[in-house]
């Protein structure tokens, strides 16, 4: 075998490279002999093999390479093969008890913890067939149970992920990766984007258990959420079959789409937010059968893609204006014409564009006379006097978000 020797400068390249994330850099292994135990700091670094005898402060050094704290690692690694653990008892001798409790344990006093972790896990599906993933999701329909479901999941799996590779891991392997099945589909199912029910919280290893087996297991099922206005949305209602589970899917790509839209045009998603409610109620005292829900849900679907449409159809030269547009339609009398309407609209819009500067949301002389333009337009129309002042505040803040 060829042998030849790094220059200082190379060395440093590589080092700077294995500090840095995996998706930045593919590199994760440093093989190294009498190197690195002084001098070297890499937070990320989380498991070392050690193949030759270390006592004293150079084993005090070799752990501590690996107990550096960075995102989402929660412990190090020291994988012994040659015994020098049987050392760490001499090299803490020269520190008091009560400060060394703990300073390195061995992986099977990670076991019962892994063992509870599983079980608080493993109950949310107590008598349940696996099989029917359907059940196991309705399980985690409330947000407060599925809540508690992804804590004690990423609590099995940082257990499961220190033990990994251990063959003491192995009768738990099957349990964490139809867990973390589950764990996905949910996320899918409920429309779930606020930083939880994600498995990139969990370990690599167990990571990558998950991913392997979701798509082999079920390579035709869409896992992250889809955009209920989207193409994909009605292949992943037809993966469905049970149209309880396409009323579920619906439901919550619904209540997702308003969530996120509601601030955009208030007047209108509050409406469909409340016939939403009043469809879900229907249906809980059975006022309304699955296919006349999944019916209803499929025009609340159309009304939302026609949004833009909708817009055209009153005349307005940009879409972004039908929010003011039924804003002002809110509080104008019932037989106020459409087209003065219309021209209405336009003309605060204009106002709020015109003093659109750069950040101008942070400009209180800016806001202030924006404010004051569209009292005056206000106060020259229909809306009543005692209404001037809270319309024009949501006319603001509606501006704030449609021309920043």
């Amino acid at each position: 075998m060829k042998q030849y020797s790094l220059s200082r400068t190379e060395e440093k390249e590589l080092i700077h490279r294995f500090k840095k994330p995996l998706d930045e850099d593919p590199l994760a292994f440093l093989i190294v002999c009498d190197k690195l135990l002084t001098g070297f700091d890499a937070p990320i670094e989380q498991v070392m093999y050690l193949d030759k005898p270390l006592k004293e402060h150079n084993l005090l050094q070799a752990i501590a390479r690996t107990n550096r704290t960075y995102d989402k690692k929660t412990h190090g690694l020291i994988v012994d093969y040659y015994g020098v653990s049987q050392f760490l008892e001499e090299a803490l001798g020269i520190f008091h008890e009560e400060d060394i409790r703990g300073a390195m344990q061995h992986v099977d006093e990670e076991m019962p913890k892994l063992e509870t972790r599983h079980r608080q896990a493993m109950r949310f599906f107590d008598y349940i067939s696996r099989e029917n993933l359907e059940v196991c999701l309705q399980v985690l329909e409330p947000e407060d149970v599925r809540n508690k479901f992804d804590t004690a999941f990423k609590k099995f799996s940082e257990s499961m992920d220190m033990i990994m590779p251990s063959p003491k891991a192995k009768p738990y392997v099957e349990d964490v990766k139809w867990l973390g099945k589950i764990h996905k589909l949910a996320k899918s199912r409920y429309h779930v984007d606020d930083g939880t029910m994600d498995i990139s919280d969990c370990g690599g290893k167990v990571r990558e258990l998950i991913e392997e087996y979701v798509y082999a297991s079920t390579p035709e099922v869409l896992f992250e959420p889809v955009n209920i206005l989207t193409n994909k949305f009605e292949e992943k209602l037809d993966e469905l079959k049970e149209p309880e589970a396409k009323a579920a899917e619906m439901e919550h790509a619904i209540k997702n789409e308003i969530r996120v839209k509601l601030d955009e045009n208030p007047v209108k998603y509050t409406s469909l937010k409340e016939r939403l409610e009043e469809l879900i109620e229907q249906r809980r005292v059975r006022q309304l059968t699955i296919e006349e829900l999944l019916e209803e849900y499929r025009k609340m679907r159309e009304e939302m893609i026609n949004m833009e449409q909708e817009s055209q159809s009153y005349g307005l030269e940009e879409a972004r204006q039908l929010p003011f547009y039924q804003l002002l339609e809110q509080h104008l009398p019932d037989d106020f014409e459409q087209e003065s309407l219309k021209d209405v609209t336009e003309i605060m819009t204009e106002i709020i564009q015109d003093h659109a500067v750069i950040d101008w949301t942070e400009k209180d002389d800016v806001k202030r006379e924006m404010r004051k333009k569209l009292k005056k337009q206000l106060r020259a129309g229909s809306i009543p006097n005692s209404q001037v002042e809270n319309v024009a505040r949501q006319l603001m803040e509606l501006g704030e978000i449609h021309y920043k």
